[in-house]
């Protein structure tokens, strides 16, 4: 099978590297479990537009921290599939994005888009964070595969990952 991964908030914990920056620049306290979602604002600007601010920032692209487990994981789901990373990032993120992503993982593929599909990707398999994209990839005839994050608990749906050490197994009883 060919499997579709996410990368923020799936395999790189972007909001974890923000918010200690977001916190110092609007003298907030939050936490990631306060990130409840993807327009909750910091300083009267939703973290998402934040987070389209520091992409432009090559330290911060390249900071990323690993989503605990995904690593090992990836290496396992790899014996058996191929891992195309497909992500919503704008495309003047690719050189750092690219650069982060061979530092950390093995893959077979990078494809940024806007819209998953199971045709813009060519995979059979999704695993994301994001409701949106979960929904388009299934509805064009793929099956996916939610990592729970604190800003999708109010979307699960029946196909949940809590830690990256139940994916492997839960993409090879698809």
């Amino acid at each position: 099978m060919k499997v579709a991964i996410d990368l923020d908030g799936v395999l790189g914990d972007v909001v974890l590297n923000i918010l200690p920056k977001l916190n110092k620049e609007y003298k907030t306290n939050y936490a990631k479990i306060d990130i409840n979602e993807w327009n909750f604002p910091i300083g009267g600007v939703s973290i998402g537009t934040h987070l389209k601010r520091y992409f432009a920032d090559p330290v911060f692209l390249l900071t990323v921290p690993v989503i605990e487990g995904a690593k090992e994981a990836i290496k396992k789901i790899m014996k058996d599939h191929e891992v195309v990373i497909v992500t919503g990032r704008p495309n003047y993120t690719k050189r750092y994005t690219y650069m982060w992503l061979v530092d950390n993982f093995l893959f077979n593929g990078v494809i940024f888009t806007p819209n998953k599909t199971v045709q813009s990707t060519g995979c059979d398999v999704l695993v994301d964070d994001y409701h949106g994209y979960l929904n388009n990839f299934r509805f064009s005839g793929g099956k996916t595969i939610q990592f729970i994050q604190p800003w999708n608990l109010g979307y699960l749906t029946d196909n949940c990952a809590h830690f990256w050490s139940e994916v492997p197994d839960m993409i090879n009883d698809i």
